[in-house]
């Protein structure tokens, strides 16, 4: 199964109390309303817990005399070891350094030992004299995926999807489309809308449960 942004659609506007058609066949027959309201609960529980279904991996390959590179579309993961934060980003089997007070860097090239970043950028330190190879874990921002398998911030084609395991999938739809139902209705006087809150309670309540060993320390950050 994918969640899909058309089956979402149908499915949410599906459910008991809703004012929305539920057999939408393409993208010209979804309501605004409820396309906000779908990707706003997505993007509220993605971004809820730090779920290792967010884990992503990607790797540098530096080149001579040049310290910039891309900054990933996420939250670079942290870990306390000892007393000392190490983030992410290791070259071989070390940590590089977080470099704070990269303004008062000297000029220097050679093997990577630390980083730091501004802007869009991921800055290498020293910069890099050769071909190395860096690898990153981060938390994922982008929650969703294109027919080309893009990262995108925004389900809008009826074919867009969510970017996540398929053992996560239901336990995740129930809590979206509770949620979405939510912000729908928007009014909490409603009395749909405290149906809807309480199935939401109960689903996210079970998806922490079974997704309780797959959330990342809360402290993990950037």
């Amino acid at each position: 199964m994918t969640l899909t942004f058309l089956d979402l659609y149908n499915e949410c506007a599906g459910q008991p109390w809703s004012m929305f058609d539920a057999d939408a066949e393409s993208l010209e027959d979804l309501e605004s309303a409820l396309k906000t309201s779908i990707n706003k609960a997505v993007s509220f529980l993605w971004n809820y817990q730090p779920w290792s279904f967010r884990i992503n991996r990607t790797t540098i390959r530096t080149r001579a005399n040049r310290a910039d590179y891309t900054v990933p579309n996420g939250l670079i993961l942290k870990k306390s070891i000892g007393s000392v934060d190490k983030y992410a980003i290791t070259y071989g089997n070390e940590f590089l350094d977080y470099l704070q007070d990269y303004e008062l860097l000297e000029d220097e090239y050679g093997e990577p030992k630390g980083f730091y970043i501004d802007g869009e950028s991921l800055y290498i330190y020293p910069t890099p004299d050769n071909t190395y190879t860096l690898n990153i874990r981060y938390l994922l921002l982008p929650y969703g995926l294109n027919a080309e398998e893009d990262e995108i911030y925004e389900l809008k084609e009826e074919d867009d999807y969510i970017n996540i395991p398929e053992k996560y999938e239901t336990l995740f739809k129930n809590c979206l489309i509770s949620l979405a139902m939510m912000y729908a209705i928007a009014d909490e006087s409603d009395e749909n809308y405290s149906g809807y809150k309480q199935q939401y309670e109960d689903a996210l309540a079970t998806l922490t449960k079974y997704c309780r060993n797959s959330i990342i320390d809360r402290n993990i950050t950037w």
